[in-house]
């Protein structure tokens, strides 16, 4: 089943720091067929409806599904389409008759199917030479602005540390570790589970904005394994005082170990974090498949 992703991620934090899916993959994935309008587009595990506001236009009727009704709601509260539908549903029992779909999107909910079963539903459902698409993106590159230093390197560093943050939040939690490994892969072990013959991966879509290092913090703490892991570590730590409790868990905090080191590393340990700016960089990649 597909995996409701509101216990995961802090909605209201997390939709702060989202990217935005830049236009460019609709056309990297439609190709010449968004030089015709399409009858129907289904996208599988939609959210609040980021990838329909892009693909939309491209289509006379949209079926957009999720299995959280949060999402859902925000999803319709949104919506700008008169031809765009959205309702609670399922990857694995996809909610459309036989051969009645011309492109299935699922925009960065892929990892999270079951999806032997979705790749079923999707047979049953597309028609010949329709198109399955499912894209996503991993950490985003942090490239420093206005400090010294050879800027390609020091973005290095800021990946790594910021990279390291997040997952170690998630140790533990064997569905998210999963899914952080096939999105650090690129897709590429979901690539090798579709079963068409007619098939192709994409990288290199990118997308950037600008955050200060107070932002980059609160994206680790979007992710809602990371807050378990620091209310864990502060079980552990009742017996001691509030003093040393306190003391404690800011050793143990990862988000702040990642800021420190970051202000070290980029030279800026004078500056308040807030002061501390980056060019925010998202790679999104995927596949594309024919049926």
């Amino acid at each position: 089943m597909l995996r409701n992703l509101d216990p995961i991620l802090n909605k209201a934090n997390y939709k702060s720091y989202q990217p935005n899916y830049p236009l460019e993959i609709v056309k990297t994935t439609l190709g010449d067929l968004k030089e015709k309008k399409l009858d129907f587009l289904l996208d599988v595990g939609c959210g609040g409806g980021q990838s329909v506001n892009i693909f939309a236009p491209y289509f006379h009727e949209v079926l957009a599904i999720d299995p959280s009704e949060n999402q859902i709601k925000e999803a319709r509260s949104q919506n700008k389409f008169a031809h765009v539908t959205y309702k609670q549903g399922f990857a694995e029992k996809l909610p459309c008759d036989d051969v009645s779909v011309d492109v299935i999107v699922a925009a960065s909910s892929a990892p999270w199917f079951d999806r032997p079963k979705f790749y079923k539903e999707v047979d049953r459902v597309l028609k010949p030479e329709g198109r399955l698409i499912m894209f996503g993106y991993w950490m985003p590159s942090l490239v420093p602005i206005g400090v010294s230093g050879d800027v390609t390197e020091l973005a290095k560093v800021g990946f790594s540390l910021f990279e390291d943050a997040i997952l170690r939040g998630a140790n533990g939690d064997l569905a998210e570790e999963g899914m952080n490994r096939i999105c650090k892969r690129r897709y590429v072990d979901i690539f090798d589970e579709i079963m068409y013959l007619r098939k192709q991966q994409f990288d290199n879509v990118l997308t950037e904005c600008v955050w200060s290092l107070d932002d980059a913090k609160e994206y680790v703490l979007a992710y809602i394994t990371y807050n378990n892991y620091l209310k864990g570590k502060e079980l552990e730590q009742r017996e001691l005082s509030e003093e040393e409790r306190n003391a404690r868990l800011l050793e143990l905090d990862y988000s702040e170990q990642f800021v420190r080191s970051l202000k070290e590393s980029w030279g800026c340990t004078e500056m308040e974090n807030s002061d501390v700016k980056m060019k925010v960089i998202f790679n999104f990649y995927g596949i594309i498949a024919e049926k």
